[in-house]
């Protein structure tokens, strides 16, 4: 086949969808939209709950107890004076290992802070909870404590 041979065939564009067409599938998205916000605002609520009952059942884990986690196999760190296992996260992190690994076994705080991670990435933060600092060595979850903008 010759490539200057080729013909291009143009594009019938002039069919328009009628203007009734249009308007029903306008309101069918308006639905789809209220009955999603309704139903964020339901796990929204349900999610606040079980936020609570999570951290009033969290184990009460110190700062020399997490620095023996600093290693590939075992990588624990404090954000917000809570601990979290990332041990199974650290092959899927957008950012690569090394950035956990870094602060493995310490506070990462103001690092996750800093680099201005997603309402997602906050979130998913959820599933590798495993325990708080103990009250005598929080630094931002303390009254009159560090002050820091989540994003």
């Amino acid at each position: 086949m010759d490539l200057l041979s080729v013909s291009f065939r143009s594009m019938d564009l002039e069919a328009k969808p009628q203007q009734e067409d249009f308007l029903e599938l306008e309101s069918i998205i308006e639905k789809e939209e209220s009955s999603e916000k309704s139903r964020l605002i339901l796990e929204g609520e349900e999610s606040l709950d079980d936020e609570e009952n999570l951290i009033k059942n969290l184990r009460t884990i110190n700062l020399n107890e997490v620095a023996w986690h600093d290693t590939v196999d075992s990588c624990w760190i404090v954000i917000q004076d809570f601990v979290y296992d990332c041990t199974d996260f650290l092959k899927s992190h957008p950012g690569g290992s090394d950035v956990i690994l870094e602060y493995a076994g310490r506070d990462a705080t103001l690092a996750f802070i800093g680099t201005g991670h997603s309402s997602a990435a906050i979130h998913s933060l959820k599933r590798y909870l495993i325990g708080e600092l103990p009250v005598e060595e929080r630094i931002f979850r303390v009254p009159n404590g560090l002050k820091i903008s989540a994003p």
